[in-house]
């Protein structure tokens, strides 16, 4: 399928009409220009009009002619390609000579009359030059060697362009690996601080619980009252009329409320 299918009809038409038409244009922008320095050199009436032919339009005809010799592999490429650049070389200097003398920035000489009066000789001898050499038909043998000269360069520029790829996804898979490796050694390396800080933290802290007295125990420092002691007391609130619980018999015995009920219980039992 043809890429054009797939372009909109308005880029078909720029395509399709957008080159002559550019082409018409330049050509015609060239001729004014040419014709002055076709006057400047000493032609007058309808022949200076015949200069934009020899600059501009030999230069378009030289383009294409080298060109095509060049896609055909035909003789006298070298000599078209030589004369296309020479012809384009010609009618750039002929459109900047030609608008510095109308802008007085430079007169006419000797040597500029020659050099324009030289050019029709010069066009018509290449090409003569380029109509005489023979158009030599491609046979199918040179056919088929260049078709397979085309795809051998085409499958080794596929080759270069898959190793490069290929290259390129190897060093940016170290790459990869290298960030990975450097992550886990940051890793590694803040775990190892995170365990020196708890180590030295934990020191700290029994250092502390070392260094600060413990507390001690309410009433292990206390004896135990004698069972007699504690009847005693019992008798004494019966006597006046206290009512006997753990915590009344703590307070009467001076001891903690769970060692009263403890003392109430032994009594009770006895």
């Amino acid at each position: 399928m043809s890429t054009s299918m797939h372009m909109p009809w308005y880029a078909k038409a720029v395509f399709v009409a957008g080159r002559p038409l550019v082409l018409v244009a330049a050509l015609a922008m060239s001729v004014p220009g040419e014709i002055q320095m076709a006057r400047a050199a000493g032609w007058h009436g309808w022949v200076a009009w015949l200069m934009p032919v020899c600059i501009s339009a030999y230069a378009a005809a030289a383009a294409v002619i080298a060109e095509v010799r060049r896609r055909m592999a035909l003789p006298g490429r070298a000599t078209a390609t030589i004369g296309a650049g020479a012809a384009l070389g010609l009618a750039l200097a002929a459109q900047v000579v030609a608008h510095l003398i109308e802008q007085n920035y430079m007169n006419t000489s000797a040597a500029l009359v020659a050099l324009v009066s030289a050019v029709p000789p010069l066009v018509v001898a290449h090409m003569l030059h380029m109509a005489a050499t023979p158009a030599a038909e491609m046979t199918a043998t040179t056919q088929i060697r260049q078709l397979e000269e085309l795809v051998a360069t085409m499958a080794a520029e596929l080759a270069d362009a898959f190793d490069r790829e290929g290259r390129a996804l190897v060093s940016r898979a170290h790459g990869v690996k290298n960030s990975y490796e450097e992550l886990a050694n940051d890793i590694d390396e803040l775990v190892a601080s995170a365990d020196a800080m708890a180590d030295e933290l934990a020191g700290e802290l029994a250092a502390a619980e070392r260094a600060e007295p413990k507390p001690r125990r309410q009433g292990s420092a206390r004896k135990a009252i004698p069972l007699t002691v504690v009847k005693q007391a019992v008798a004494a609130m019966q006597a006046e009329g206290e009512k006997i619980t753990g915590p009344t018999l703590a307070g009467r015995l001076g001891c903690s409320e769970r060692s009263g009920y403890r003392y109430l219980g032994e009594v009770q039992a006895a």
